[in-house]
C-alpha cells in the first residue's frame, strides 16, 4: 500500500514538473524560515534555564515613583543591601555579581579585562560546568581567580592554568591572583557568562556608593525554594526597606512613595524591557505567518491542479476506491510532499545559518540529537503542516463524481466554490505579504533616522576615548593625557566629563526644586563637565551662557561640593521645573541640597538609546575630578588615522593602560543601536522570503489558469480582442486580490507598526507614503510575476489554441 502510494506520488510530481518545483520549493523555503525563526525565538527565550538551579533564582529590581525618573524596573541595586537583607532574614540565600574593569599585566603587556566580582557561594547558585578546580574553593581564597577555558587558552596556551598567578589592575590597584578553577566555555545563552571571576570583598571594591540607598552598583540575587516563597519575601520588602532606607532621608516621607523592590526570575532577565519582548515576538510570528504563506501556496496549487487528475480519481472509484481510501491517499501525498520539502528546507537551513547569524549577530545551530534537537519539531511540522495543507485539497479530489468526470469534455477545476477559496486564499496571502512589506519599509525609515537625527549635538568628527575612564589612571594622568591630545595634528578640540555620547558610566539623580515652586521636585541626573565640554560636543546653546573662561572661578566646583555654584540645565529640566521658557530660567535660583543659580540652557543631548527619552539634566563645571569620565575629541581629517595619532600619544602617556575610542556614530551604535538593526535585518530577511514564496504561488496559479483558459482566449482573439486587451484582463483578474489584501493589510500594519514605534523615544511618524510605496511595490512584483504566462498565451495564434483540446 505504501509502496503504490509512494509510485503515484513519484508519477504525479515527475508528470508536472513545474507543479513540483513550486509547490515544494515554496514548501521548502516556507519551512527553512519558519525553522530559523524558530531557533532564533527558541533562543532568546531560553536563555538562563539550562544550568542545575536556575528556576531557583531571582533577580531584585528596582522600581522609582519620582517626576523626571525612568518608571521601568532596574535589576540592580546598591552593593550592600544584601548584607543588611540577611541581618533582618538569616535564613536568605543570595550572591552579587559586580562587573569590573580590569587590566591584566603580563611582562611588559597590558590588556584589557572585564572581570566580576561576586561572593564566595556564587557557584553554589550557579552551578557553571567545571573543567579543573573547585570554584567554591577557590573564591575562597581572597586572591582566588575562576577563569573560562577560553582565558586559560589565552594567558597560559597549552599549559594547566591551575596555581597559575595572574596581575590584575583595578581601579588602580594591583592585586596577585592565583588560578584555583578553570570553567568549561560557558554558553552564549547565559546573561551572566563572564570569562574571570575574583571575590567581591568590601575593603578592595567598596565604593563611596555601596552603602548609599538609591545607588545602582550591581546585581543581588536570592534563592527560593519555588515562587510561593519569592512572592511572600516580596510582601516582606516594603517594611524592610522603610526599617533600612527610611533613615537615611533619601525617600521621604515614606519610601514605598517614591521607591519599591520586587524579584524577578532570572529567565526573565534577558528580555528585560517589552521592547525587547515584542521584537521577539514579532520574529516568532513572522515565521508562523511564512509558514502559512506556504501552506496557502500548496492549498492554492493543488486545488488549481485538481481537474489534472480529475480521471485518475474517476477511474479509481470506477474500480472499487473508496472516498475514505482516497482521502487517506492524498493526505499521504501531501505529507510526503511536505517531507520532502522540510528536508529540503533543512539543508537550506544549515547553508543559511551562518549567514544569518552574521546579519543578525546572533549564535544558533542546528542540534539533530540529545536536549535540544531539531528533529521532534521538524517531525511535528511535517505531519501538521502535512494534514493542514492537504485536508482541502484531499476532500476535493475525493469528491468527483466518476460519470460526470468521464462524460465531460473538459476535466472540473474545483467549481465556483474552489475558485472563490483560492481567491480568498490569495488576498489572505498578500496581506500578509503587504503587511511584511509595510512593516520592513517602516522598519528601514526608523533606522535611518536613527542614524542621521539631530541628537542635540554635532555627532560627525567626533571620537570619545573610553579607556580615560579606567580607574587606574589618576586625576594627574588624565589632565597630562588631555593636553597631549590638544597637541595632535588634526585635533580641534578636546574635553572630558562623566557622560558622553554611547558611554554612560553616571546616572546619578537629584530632586532638584526652585525657591518659589517648593513642591515642585523633579528628578535631575547630574553630571559633572570639563572645560570646554560643550564646544568639544558641537551642543546648541538655547539661552544665557556656558561655562567660560571669563566666568571660571564662580563656575568651577572642583573640591567645592556644598558652595553656592553656577548650573547650565537642558531643556527638558527647564520645562520640569515650570519655567515658561528657557530664557525664562536664566539667572533664577533652584535648589538641589545645596543653593544654584541656572546660567544657561542647552537643547537636549540623546547620548543614550532611541527607546528612553531624555532626561532632566543639570550640568557642573568641575575642573579636577569626575567620576568615571569619558574623553571627546572634536577632530578634522580621516577616523582612522586620527585614532591612531591618539593611541600613539596614549601609549606614551600611560603605557600601562591599554587604548580604548571608537567614533561617537561606533559608539553609539554598539551601544545602543545594534541590537534593533540587526532584528531588522532578520525581520527584512524574512519578509523578503514571505513574499517571494507568495510570488511562488501566483507564478503558478497564473501558469495553471492560463493553461486552463487557452481555448476561451483563442475565442475572445477571434471575435476581435486584441493582445493588450487580453493583458488587461488576464492581469487584471490577478491583481483584484492583492489590490483587495490592502484592505486587511494597511489597518493591521498600521496598528502593528504604530506600536512598535511607540517603544523608541525619538521616532518617525507614521506616514501614509509607507503604506502607498508598499502598495505600489506588491503591484509590481505581481504584475512582475505574472506578466510571462499572461504574455505567453495573449500573443498565441488563435487556430492553435481552438485546434487544442
Amino acid at each position: 500500500m505504501i509502496a503504490s502510494s509512494l509510485l503515484t506520488l513519484y508519477r504525479s510530481l515527475t508528470r508536472h514538473k513545474l507543479f513540483a518545483f513550486l509547490n515544494i520549493g515554496g514548501l521548502a523555503l516556507g519551512i527553512a524560515v519558519f525553522l530559523v525563526l524558530f531557533l532564533f525565538v527558541q533562543f532568546e527565550t531560553g536563555f538562563d534555564r539550562h544550568f542545575p538551579g536556575a528556576n531557583k533564582l531571582w533577580v531584585i529590581e528596582e522600581y522609582y515613583n519620582m517626576p523626571g525618573y525612568p518608571t521601568d524596573p532596574n535589576p540592580y541595586t546598591m552593593g550592600g543591601e544584601l548584607d543588611q537583607l540577611k541581618g533582618d532574614f538569616p535564613d536568605l540565600v543570595g550572591t552579587r555579581y559586580d562587573g569590573l574593569s580590569a587590566i591584566v599585566r603580563q611582562g611588559d603587556q597590558s590588556t584589557s579585562e572585564n572581570v566580576f566580582a561576586v561572593d564566595g557561594n556564587f557557584f553554589q547558585l550557579f552551578q557553571y560546568p567545571v573543567a579543573q578546580g573547585n570554584a567554591t574553593t577557590a573564591l575562597a581564597d581572597p586572591d582566588g581567580l575562576v577563569i573560562t577555558q577560553k582565558i586559560a587558552r589565552k594567558y597560559f596556551g597549552d599549559r594547566s592554568a591551575i596555581g597559575k598567578q595572574l596581575t590584575l589592575v583595578i581601579n588602580g590597584k594591583t592585586y596577585s591572583y592565583q588560578v584555583g578553577a578553570v570553567l568549561k566555555d560557558l554558553p552564549k545563552d547565559l546573561t551572566f557568562n563572564g570569562d574571570m571571576y575574583i571575590r567581591l570583598i568590601r575593603d578592595r571594591f567598596a565604593g563611596d556608593f555601596f552603602d548609599h540607598w538609591g545607588s545602582t552598583s550591581l546585581f543581588t540575587f536570592l534563592r527560593f525554594p519555588n515562587a510561593a516563597a519569592a512572592h511572600a519575601f516580596t510582601a516582606r520588602l516594603p517594611d524592610f526597606l522603610q526599617r533600612h532606607a527610611g533613615p537615611t532621608g533619601n525617600f521621604t516621607p515614606h519610601v514605598a512613595d517614591q521607591y519599591r523592590q520586587d524579584v524577578r526570575p532570572i529567565s526573565q532577565l534577558h528580555l528585560f524591557t517589552n521592547s525587547d519582548k515584542v521584537t521577539v515576538a514579532t520574529l516568532g510570528l513572522v515565521g508562523l505567518l511564512t509558514l502559512m504563506i506556504a501552506i496557502v501556496n500548496y492549498v492554492n496549487l493543488a486545488t488549481a491542479r485538481a481537474g489534472l487528475r480529475a480521471r485518475e480519481v474517476a477511474v479509481r472509484k470506477t474500480l472499487g476506491g473508496t472516498r475514505r481510501a482516497l482521502i487517506g491517499q492524498f493526505l499521504f501525498e501531501s505529507v510526503m510532499t511536505v517531507l520532502v520539502a522540510a528536508l529540503l528546507g533543512l539543508a537550506l537551513t544549515e547553508i543559511a545559518l551562518p549567514f544569518i547569524n552574521a546579519a543578525g549577530g546572533l549564535h544558533l545551530s542546528l542540534t539533530y540529537f540529545g536536549a535540544g534537537s531539531i528533529l521532534p519539531i521538524l517531525l511535528g511540522t511535517v505531519v501538521l503542516v502535512g494534514i493542514v495543507a492537504g485536508l482541502y485539497p484531499a476532500f476535493v479530489l475525493s469528491g468527483f463524481r466518476p460519470a460526470a468526470v468521464l462524460a465531460s469534455a473538459r476535466a472540473p477545476g474545483g467549481g465556483k466554490s474552489g475558485a472563490r477559496l483560492r481567491q480568498g486564499l490569495v488576498i489572505a496571502q498578500f496581506a500578509i505579504a503587504l503587511l511584511f512589506t509595510i512593516a520592513t519599509i517602516v522598519m528601514i525609515a526608523q533606522a535611518r533616522h536613527v542614524r542621521t537625527a539631530n541628537l542635540g549635538f554635532d555627532r560627525n568628527g567626533l571620537i570619545v576615548v573610553n579607556s580615560f575612564a579606567d580607574g587606574s589612571l589618576d586625576t594627574t594622568q588624565r589632565h597630562a593625557i588631555l593636553a597631549a591630545f590638544r597637541r595632535v595634528p588634526g585635533v580641534v578640540s578636546v574635553a572630558s566629563g562623566n557622560n558622553a555620547p554611547g558611554s554612560q558610566n553616571a546616572t546619578n539623580a537629584e530632586t532638584m526644586n526652585r525657591p518659589d515652586m517648593p513642591d515642585r521636585k523633579p528628578s535631575v541626573m547630574w553630571i559633572d563637565i570639563g572645560s570646554g565640554y560643550f564646544g568639544t560636543y558641537g551642543t546648541k546653546l538655547l539661552a544665557g551662557r556656558l561655562f567660560d573662561a571669563p566666568h571660571r572661578a564662580a563656575d568651577d566646583t572642583a573640591g567645592q561640593k556644598n558652595k553656592q555654584a553656577n548650573v547650565i540645565l537642558n531643556a527638558t529640566a527647564v520645562t520640569a521645573l515650570g519655567f515658561a521658557d528657557p530664557q525664562d530660567a536664566i539667572g533664577k535660583p533652584v535648589k538641589a541640597g545645596r543653593n544654584l543659580t541656572v546660567v544657561g540652557v542647552i537643547a537636549d543631548q540623546r547620548f543614550g538609546s532611541p527607546h528612553d527619552p531624555v532626561r532632566a539634566t543639570a550640568y557642573y563645571l568641575n575642573t579636577e575630578t569626575q567620576m568615571d569620565p569619558f574623553a571627546g575629541v572634536r577632530y578634522s581629517g580621516d577616523a582612522k588615522t586620527m585614532q591612531n595619532r591618539l593611541e600613539a600619544v596614549w601609549r606614551r602617556v600611560v603605557p600601562g593602560v591599554p587604548f580604548a575610542a571608537r567614533t561617537v556614530n561606533a559608539n553609539l551604535y554598539e551601544r545602543y543601536y545594534k541590537d534593533d538593526a540587526q532584528r531588522s535585518r532578520l525581520f527584512t530577511i524574512g519578509a523578503v522570503l514571505a513574499v517571494l514564496i507568495g510570488c511562488i504561488g501566483l507564478y503558478g496559479l497564473a501558469s495553471f489558469d492560463t493553461a486552463r483558459r487557452v481555448r476561451e482566449i483563442g475565442i475572445r482573439k477571434v471575435l476581435g480582442a486584441s493582445t493588450r486587451d487580453i493583458m488587461h484582463l488576464l492581469i487584471g483578474q490577478f491583481l483584484r486580490p492583492v489590490l483587495l489584501a490592502n484592505l486587511i493589510a494597511w489597518p493591521l500594519a498600521y496598528f502593528a507598526m504604530r506600536k512598535w514605534l511607540a517603544g523608541f523615544d525619538d521616532r518617525i511618524a507614521l506616514s501614509p507614503a509607507y503604506f502607498v510605496a508598499a502598495t505600489l511595490l506588491a503591484l509590481l512584483i505581481a504584475c512582475t510575476t505574472i506578466f510571462g504566462q499572461a504574455w505567453r498565451v495573449a500573443r498565441a495564434e488563435p487556430a492553435r489554441a481552438l485546434r487544442d483540446e
